[in-house]
C-alpha cells in the first residue's frame, strides 16, 4: 500500500508510481543515520541476469577503469552516463529508484547522474578509502549535497569480501575536505580520525538485491576481497533536477536530463535487450570531466 508520503513526490511521471514504496519510518531512518538498507529491493530473479553477465564477462566489455588506493593495489569500475535499453539502463529509471530517490530528496525531481559496475575481484587487495561523495561533486559545481546513492548489491557483500562500511550520523557533519591518496580523492585522514573516535561504524552486509540507499555527505568506504569469489555491486547516483551543475563545461553528461520512469515490473517482463552487449559505458581513458579523475574512482 502507498503510504501518505508518496503524496511528496514530484510530478513527472506521475502516472508511473512504484509498487515497493519506502515507509515513513526507512525515511525518517535515512535522514537520522544518512543511508538506510532496503533488504529484497530488488528480487533474485532480477538480479540473475547480471551476476550470469558478470561471471562470463568479469572485465564487462573491457569497459573497466583501473585506479591505486593509497597503498598501490589495484580497483576497478566500468561507467555509464547514458540510459538505454540494457539492463543497466533500465535498472536506475525504474520507479521503486525514482520514487524512493525523490522522496529522500523531500519531493523533488532527481535525474540520472552516473552508474557504475564496482567489481571487487576475487583475492584483492584494492580498498576504496573513507569519502563522501559531496566531496568531489561540490568541485563538480553542484552547490547542495541534494544527491542519493543507491547500492545494489549484485553478489553477497560480506565483511570478508568488501562489504561497503558506513559511518553512521556522518551527513550531520556536512561535507569535510577530501585529499588525493593514491590515485582516490577521499576524506582528510587527519579529520578521519577524530571523526571515527565519535561515531559508529556500520558493516553493510547484504544479500543480493539488498540495496543501500545513501546520502551524498555520508562517509563510506569499502576494504579488500579477502575470498575467492567476486564482489560486486551496482551503485546508481541521482542530482535533484534543481542541482544541476552551474558550470557545465567539460562535464555535459552532468547536464539534466529528464528521467522516463519505468514500472517495477519491466525487468521481471524482460523489456531489455541485453546486460552489457547495448550499454554505451564511458571508455578508460576517455576524457569525460572530474567523473575519472576525482569522483569516479570512489565508492
Amino acid at each position: 500500500m502507498m503510504t501518505d508520503s508518496t503524496n511528496t513526490l514530484s510530478k513527472l511521471n506521475s502516472e508511473v508510481r512504484t509498487s515497493r514504496p519506502l515507509s515513513s519510518e526507512q525515511v525518517a531512518k535515512y535522514h537520522e543515520d544518512g543511508f538506510i538498507i532496503v533488504p529484497g529491493f530488488f528480487d533474485l530473479e532480477e538480479i540473475e541476469p547480471v551476476q550470469k553477465a558478470c561471471e562470463e564477462d568479469p572485465t564487462i566489455k573491457g569497459a573497466e577503469t583501473n585506479f591505486a588506493d593509497s597503498k598501490g593495489h589495484s580497483n576497478q569500475l566500468a561507467y555509464w552516463t547514458e540510459l538505454g535499453n540494457s539492463w543497466l539502463g533500465v535498472i536506475p529509471r525504474l520507479a521503486r529508484m525514482i520514487d524512493a530517490v525523490e522522496l529522500l530528496l523531500g519531493g523533488k525531481e532527481c535525474y540520472h547522474w552516473h552508474s557504475k559496475v564496482v567489481n571487487k575481484k576475487p583475492n584483492s587487495p584494492g580498498f576504496i578509502e573513507w569519502h563522501q561523495g559531496y566531496g568531489s561533486w561540490y568541485y563538480d559545481t553542484c552547490l547542495f549535497p541534494d544527491f542519493v546513492s543507491a547500492f545494489i548489491a549484485v553478489d553477497e557483500n560480506t565483511r570478508e569480501n568488501g562489504c561497503v562500511k558506513i559511518v553512521k550520523k556522518s551527513h550531520l557533519l556536512g561535507r569535510i575536505d577530501h585529499v588525493l591518496l593514491g590515485e582516490a580523492f577521499n576524506a582528510d585522514p587527519v579529520r578521519m580520525e577524530k571523526i571515527l573516535e565519535k561515531l559508529e561504524i556500520f558493516h553493510a552486509e547484504m544479500k543480493p538485491g539488498d540495496t543501500i540507499l545513501m546520502h551524498a555527505n555520508t562517509i563510506h568506504c569499502s576494504g579488500a576481497n579477502l575470498t575467492n569469489r567476486s564482489r560486486t555491486n551496482i551503485v546508481c547516483h541521482y542530482n535533484s533536477a534543481s542541482n544541476e551543475p552551474v558550470d557545465l563545461k567539460n562535464q555535459e553528461h552532468h547536464q539534466y536530463k529528464p528521467l522516463k520512469k519505468l514500472p517495477d515490473s519491466w525487468v521481471l517482463d524482460g523489456k531489455y535487450n541485453s546486460v552489457f552487449d547495448t550499454q554505451e559505458f564511458v571508455q578508460p581513458g576517455e576524457s569525460y570531466g572530474s567523473l575519472i579523475s576525482r569522483e569516479g574512482m570512489n565508492k
